[in-house]
């Protein structure tokens, strides 16, 4: 595993709960949902991590459990950190934002020029023919 997510720790090959972390967790989850900023509860609860690296936290659920993981959250705790941040983000109006993707139309349509020169070196040889082709830009 490269990564163990924060609240875990790997002991003898095995996914174990770091004490430590997990009472930070809980801490929180305990600030987030009465009512501080992201921020204000990763300082409360001594966790130094970036905002979308508490929102990872925040939204991971591993801390439900399952056969890698022991679990460190309720169901109910995350399915109300869930509708707080569902919450949060129609208040600010961050919600139906869509995100303007960029429009890309690949060329199709190719010629090639007349090939003059033969190279003796296969590589250079393939080279040479790739730099002729031309795409038909529309």
């Amino acid at each position: 595993m490269a990564h163990t997510p924060f609240g875990y720790e790997i002991v003898n090959g095995r996914i174990e709960v770091h004490e430590l972390e997990a009472k930070q967790l809980k801490l929180l989850i305990k600030s987030y949902l009465s009512g501080k900023s992201l921020a204000n509860a990763a300082k409360e609860s001594g966790i130094n991590r970036t905002h979308g690296g508490i929102t990872r936290i925040l939204t991971d659920e591993k801390y439900l459990g399952n056969e890698m993981f022991p679990r460190l959250i309720s169901k109910s705790q995350f399915e109300q950190l869930q509708e707080e941040r569902f919450k949060r983000a129609k208040k600010l109006g961050r919600l139906n934002r869509v995100k303007e993707k960029d429009s890309f139309t690949p060329c199709l349509e190719f010629t090639i020029g007349k090939i003059e020169m033969k190279h003796e070196n296969l590589i250079k040889q393939a080279e040479y023919i790739y730099s002729l082709i031309k795409g038909e830009v529309t």
